[in-house]
């Protein structure tokens, strides 16, 4: 499954928040890469929640090709940004 580290989650719930956003991100995978879109829960999704509330989506297949991938924040000058690294926590 994949690692999603605190300060993931709590970047994730901070923008949900800020952003007054219905249900949760999701992480859909792109031509070149993976991205976050906000979305709905649908059957079978991996969810990721903290204090009742979804924050993270996944489908079934990007869950498995995710599965040992740590998602974590990263601080560069341009912002905050999420950084999905493809192996586990380090």
């Amino acid at each position: 499954m994949l690692t999603v580290t605190d300060e993931a989650t709590q970047y994730l719930r901070e923008k949900l928040t800020k952003e007054s956003a219905q249900g949760a991100f999701r992480i859909v995978k792109g031509e070149k890469n993976y991205r976050a879109t906000l979305d709905e829960e649908k059957e079978g999704d991996q969810v990721f929640e903290h204090e009742g509330e979804n924050y993270l989506l996944l489908d079934n297949e990007v869950g498995e090709a995710l599965s040992s991938a740590t998602l974590d924040v990263r601080k560069s000058p341009e912002g905050t940004r999420l950084n999905l690294s493809p192996g586990g926590p380090s």
